[in-house]
């Protein structure tokens, strides 16, 4: 089993919230993944794990960090 545990900080739980929801639905369909999203007070935390190749499991990793950082600036620039 291979884990990651990401954190990103948000400037309120009501953002960790958005960001935690704007990735779920990518979160539901490949076997062997498991991506626990968690809204904190001032960061969101994610805990990945998979059962797979370790490539495979880079490349998702990647993708959910690129997914995570448009979610987040566009929160960012709604907010403002």
């Amino acid at each position: 089993m291979i884990t990651a545990n990401i954190r990103i900080s948000t400037p309120n739980k009501a953002t960790s919230r958005s960001l935690v929801a704007s990735v779920q639905p990518d979160n539901l369909n490949m076997k062997g993944l498991k991506v626990k999203g968690k809204p904190l007070d001032h960061s969101a935390s994610f805990t990945l794990e998979f059962g797979g190749k370790i490539e495979t499991f880079i490349f998702t990793l990647d993708d959910l960090l690129r997914c995570l950082q448009a979610a987040k600036e566009t929160l960012e620039k709604v907010s403002n």
